[in-house]
């Protein structure tokens, strides 16, 4: 029996900074356990209604170990078990430090971000590190999907400066554990039934938010395996086959459907080019960590140091703010930098030019003189790290430049 007075009197405690609030905002639905064949057979009116606006594939096929462990891991890494190193429910051999939650990374761009998790399963809190939560919330082991809905309702409702949140649901898995994952078992279709409900007053919360109709949410549901018999961590298309949902402005609403691009733990591996065609389980970071710093220009996927496997579904990638054009040579550097940035700059009419710094939100954070062929400093000391744009104004005409400012 959970401690339900508890939990909810730390829930009145919560509190995230308003200043942090931005525009961007990512909801991650976790249904552990829930098979393709049986997900479509259910009467499930409330995912059907983001599937109906949204991006989505009944053919997500699970490319490691069936287990919840591996797969949430790659979830939320956007990495497959080879790097996050993790391959049971114990997460034993974690290399979160290497492969961090992507919350972790969308911080490392903009570190006033606030995210929270609310889980039913305890392992997903208590043996994870580097995952970048400002909260984790643990309502219970006993897939209590209504109440788990009751306790992040409020949160996603009334949190202004929320910015991401993980939402996971374990009743499905453990009713396929106890009577069958079956698409014919009615109770494993009743759990999913009756999950789908607690969907509905989730994202109905976000809908509900003072300013929903200034903000940009995606939300993204995905399970971490299906099921054979009362048991899954094999390489069955049972438990393999699953699915993937992606909700909001910024993805193209269609059905993909699309062949099994095979898995590492089986002989013949991955075809990297079928892997392409579908989105598969690390989609699933690189996709809300791409719609979380959309605005500061950084595309995920080409970021090296980040070294991630999965890939974006978003429509485009553009952060609306326009590079230098010919006719000036505009350079700033070191970038990143902690502090201080130089910028130098030469154009063909050689006039003296202004120049303004702006943060994501186009607010101006700082603006000075500059002079053809000179170096000017621009300090950012004291300014929150994140993304920043240099604008250089001469000419008539604005060049612009993304700085990094490091924590």
């Amino acid at each position: 029996m959970k401690t339900r007075f508890t939990l909810l009197a730390a829930l009145v405690a919560l509190s995230l900074a308003v200043s942090a609030s931005q525009e961007r905002k990512v909801l991650i639905i976790g249904l552990d356990g829930l098979r393709s064949d049986a997900f479509q057979q259910a009467n499930t009116p409330h995912m059907d209604s983001l599937i109906a606006g949204g991006l989505f594939t009944w053919d997500a096929w699970h490319l490691g170990i069936t287990v919840s462990g591996p797969s949430w891991s790659t979830i939320m890494c956007g990495v497959w078990e080879p790097k996050h190193g993790v391959t049971g429910n114990s997460y034993t051999g974690s290399k979160y430090n290497d492969y961090p939650y992507f919350v972790t990374h969308a911080k490392e761009i903009k570190p006033n971000l606030k995210a929270i998790q609310i889980t039913e399963w305890p392992n997903m809190s208590d043996n994870v590190y580097n995952d970048g939560w400002d909260k984790k919330i643990k309502t219970g082991k006993d897939g209590d999907g209504a109440f788990t809905a009751s306790v992040a309702a409020p949160i996603l409702r009334d949190s202004a400066d929320l910015d991401c949140a993980f939402v996971y649901f374990d009743q499905i898995d453990l009713t396929g554990h106890a009577t069958g994952f079956n698409p014919n078992n009615t109770a494993y279709i009743s759990a999913i039934e009756n999950v789908d409900i607690q969907v509905g007053k989730v994202v109905n919360a976000v809908k509900q938010r003072p300013n929903y109709a200034n903000e940009n949410w995606l939300i993204l549901i995905i399970t971490d395996h299906g099921g054979i018999g009362t048991g899954h961590g094999g390489n069955s298309n049972e438990e393999r086959h699953i699915w993937w949902i992606a909700s909001g402005k910024e993805v193209e609403h269609k059905q993909i459907s699309a062949p099994d691009p095979g898995s590492y733990r089986m002989a013949g591996g991955v075809d990297t080019n079928l892997l392409k065609l579908s989105p598969v389980q690390a989609d699933i970071a690189v996709t809300a960590l791409h719609h979380l710093i959309y605005d500061s220009g950084i595309n995920p996927e080409k970021q090296t140091a980040w070294d991630l496997d999965g890939k974006s579904w978003l429509k485009t990638f553009t952060t609306g703010v326009k590079e230098a054009e010919e006719g000036v040579n505009m350079k700033l550097f070191p970038n990143p930098s902690k502090a201080v940035f130089t910028l130098w700059f030469e154009n063909n009419s050689k006039d003296m030019a202004t120049y303004t710094v702006t943060d994501v939100s186009g607010a101006v954070v700082s603006e000075g003189s500059a002079q053809y062929n000179f170096k000017t400093n621009i300090d950012l000391s004291g300014k929150p790290a994140g993304i920043y744009f240099a604008h250089v104004h001469t000419n008539g005409k604005t060049y612009t430049r993304k700085l990094i400012l490091q924590p």
